[in-house]
């Protein structure tokens, strides 16, 4: 379905099944070769060249070839539960974790990402995702977060409007 083509690109195709139509191309010759006899050898080579290029985008068109970039970037966002029916202590090794996990598998080379959303009741992103590892984190920043409740699916709904396009997206639930 896909094919490399050049460094971070790949030639694709939403339909393939009509690249199938290129085996005609040899009955197309033939037929073109025997009504053009009255044109020159050159001429006539040329005038299938030309009608071979233009039903070889005609095929390219119905098959709906693409060019895509193709990008090794990922993007890692950490939920982190602040809500009150887990321990202060147990929070603060959420955020802990988080900061040495990213230290340990973020990967600069790639400039992948992290990103920390931490929520409650309503989601807070206290770290947008960037390409660096993640600061220290503290509770305190997160003093406006309602925890008197446990709502993943804000969260969730957050992580995925923060995720930049360009990387693949990864969301870690902590």
């Amino acid at each position: 379905r896909q094919w490399r083509a050049m460094w971070n690109h790949e030639l694709g195709f939403d339909r393939p099944e009509y690249l199938w139509l290129l085996l005609l191309l040899p009955v197309f010759w033939v037929l073109s070769y025997r009504t053009l006899a009255s044109l020159g050898k050159a001429r006539r080579l040329l005038a299938i060249a030309l009608r071979t290029f233009v039903a070889l985008l005609f095929v390219c068109a119905l098959a709906e070839i693409q060019l895509q970039r193709i990008n090794d970037r990922v993007t890692v966002i950490y939920l982190l539960d602040q809500s009150e029916s887990i321990p202060l202590a147990q929070r603060q090794a959420m955020l802990d974790y988080v900061r040495q996990a990213v230290a340990r598998h973020r990967n600069a080379d790639r400039r992948d990402c992290a990103g920390v959303i931490v929520f409650g009741h309503d989601a807070v992103i206290e770290v947008p995702p960037f390409d660096d590892d993640i600061p220290f984190l503290n509770l305190d920043s997160t003093l406006g977060l309602r925890t008197d409740a446990t709502n993943l699916a804000t969260a969730l709904k957050m992580a995925g409007a923060t995720f930049p396009e360009d990387s693949a997206k990864r969301i870690v639930v902590v």
